[in-house]
Order: C-alpha cells, then sequence, then structure tokens
C-alpha cells in the first residue's frame, strides 16, 4: 500500500540532458549567503504521522502509517508555519495520483488520519502543532505551535514586505536539506520562467522548493513554493505570491483565534 502514498516514492522518473549552470556573480553571492543568514531559522521540519484508509472495491485495507518530514516557513513571530498542502496530507492529491496511475483505480481513499504533529526548529527543539487551515484551493496547509509549547517569538517571513517581477528577474529560493543531509540550511538562484495571471497569478520558476520562500535581493518575499493542480491532475510546482497567502493566513489565524497578529 505504500505505492499509493505520493510522499515517499516518485511518482515518475524524468530523463534530461545536463543544463550548464551559470556562475553567481560576486553580488548574487553576497546577497544569497545575507539571506540565508537572515531567514533559516524561519524554515523548519513539518513532521507527522499520517494514517491512511483505505478501500479496494468491497474490501477495506489495513491501515498503514507514513511518517512525513517536509519543509514549512514560519510567517508570523507566534510560530505560525505554511507548507504545501499536498505535501502533508495525502487527501489532497489522492485523485490525481489515481489518474496518473491506473493501477490505482480501483482503491478508495475513505480518509487520513494525523498524529504526532510537530515543528522541528532550526536548533532541534520540537514544538507539538496542529494544523488551523487546509486551503486546497490553493495548496495551502498550516500549523501552529500547541498552546502547550513554550512561548518564544519565531524568526519569520514577513508576508506584508512582498516583491513583484517578471519573466528573467533573478531570486533566491530559501530552503532547507533533508534529514539525511542534516537538514543544513541552502540557498540557490532561481529566474521567474514565466507568469500566469489567471484564474489567480503565480510565478513559474526555474527552480522550486515545495513550502519554501521565494526572495529578492533585499529580503523582499516573493511567494511560498506550493504544487499546482489543473483537471485534477498536478502540473507542477508554482511560486504563490505572498499576498495571497498573506490572506488565507489570515483565515488560519482568525480560527486559531489570533486575528489581531495577522502577517
Amino acid at each position: 500500500m505504500k505505492r499509493i502514498f505520493p510522499f515517499v516514492i516518485a511518482i515518475a522518473l524524468i530523463a534530461a540532458a545536463p543544463v550548464p549552470v551559470r556562475a553567481a556573480s560576486r553580488s548574487d553571492t553576497k546577497a544569497g549567503r545575507e539571506l540565508v543568514k537572515r531567514y533559516a531559522d524561519a524554515i523548519v521540519s513539518v513532521e507527522l504521522v499520517v494514517t491512511l484508509k483505505v478501500k479496494m472495491g468491497e474490501r477495506d485495507l489495513p491501515p498503514r502509517e507514513h511518517r512525513v518530514d517536509v519543509n514549512g516557513t514560519v510567517i508570523s513571530a507566534a510560530g505560525l508555519t505554511v507548507t504545501s498542502l499536498a505535501e502533508v496530507d495525502p487527501e489532497s492529491s489522492f485523485e490525481a495520483l489515481r489518474a496518473s496511475n491506473p493501477a490505482l483505480s480501483r482503491l478508495e481513499l475513505l480518509g487520513a488520519d494525523f498524529k504526532e504533529v510537530k515543528l522541528r526548529l532550526a536548533d532541534g527543539t520540537e514544538l507539538p502543532a496542529k494544523f488551523v487551515l487546509k486551503d486546497a484551493d490553493l495548496d495551502l496547509a498550516f500549523m501552529a505551535p500547541d498552546e502547550t509549547a513554550a512561548k518564544r517569538v519565531f524568526t519569520h517571513v514577513d508576508l506584508a514586505q512582498g516583491a513583484s517581477g517578471g519573466p528573467l528577474d533573478e531570486f533566491f529560493l530559501v530552503s532547507r536539506a533533508p534529514k539525511a543531509l542534516q537538514r543544513v540550511p541552502t540557498v540557490r538562484t532561481t529566474e521567474i520562467a514565466g507568469v500566469v495571471e489567471k484564474p489567480r497569478p503565480f510565478f513559474l520558476m526555474t527552480s522550486e522548493s515545495p513550502g519554501t520562500p521565494v526572495f529578492d535581493a533585499k529580503g523582499r518575499v516573493l511567494g511560498i513554493t506550493v504544487q499546482h493542480f489543473a483537471n485534477g491532475q498536478r502540473t507542477g510546482f508554482v511560486v504563490l505570491p505572498a499576498a495571497d497567502v498573506a490572506d488565507s493566513a489570515k483565515q488560519a489565524l482568525a480560527a486559531k483565534g489570533d486575528e489581531k497578529k495577522a502577517p
């Protein structure tokens, strides 16, 4: 049953010819290093255990547990964190997975239970957390530290300081490596390859990392990388503008009871 979970295997293998890498300029190097120092602590690990309840035909299959460990971005001083919904919730992408794999057509996802949700901070601290909002239309999931967690002021990305841009404008992607690579902070340059205006605006980038922010050289955030779906099919990663993420975050904070702390 592990085949049905989109976060533990690749859906497809894509062979590509090597692409020459442009050497970063001296100004790129300086800006990128300053950004990763400034925002590395705002990139945290979102960890949880998902129990899938699946049916094949008339037969209920045994529930299976899966551990999820993905990057998220802290967007408020109180610790509100956002990531790609498709990265943490199989229900949001199960139909797309079935459509892309005929072998799974007989499977029906009955539901998913979440437990052991936590945020792992840059210093290794683990904070119990909970989902406060899932926005399937925008592929956003918001988590907040549990009220029993120690009070602290979190390093965060200010969504109100938004950036804009057009094709070939250069930006910086700040992320973290996987657990196997010690979750070290990473930074790389990326360019806007295209801008989609309707039905909602988003940016197509030359490099992406789900659940993490993209900045301009001044530290203003272009947006958060999420998964895009069209007609029930995954189309790839896009950057959702910071203003759209902020609007959805206000709903998350309202659900949590922190309306006055909206980013």
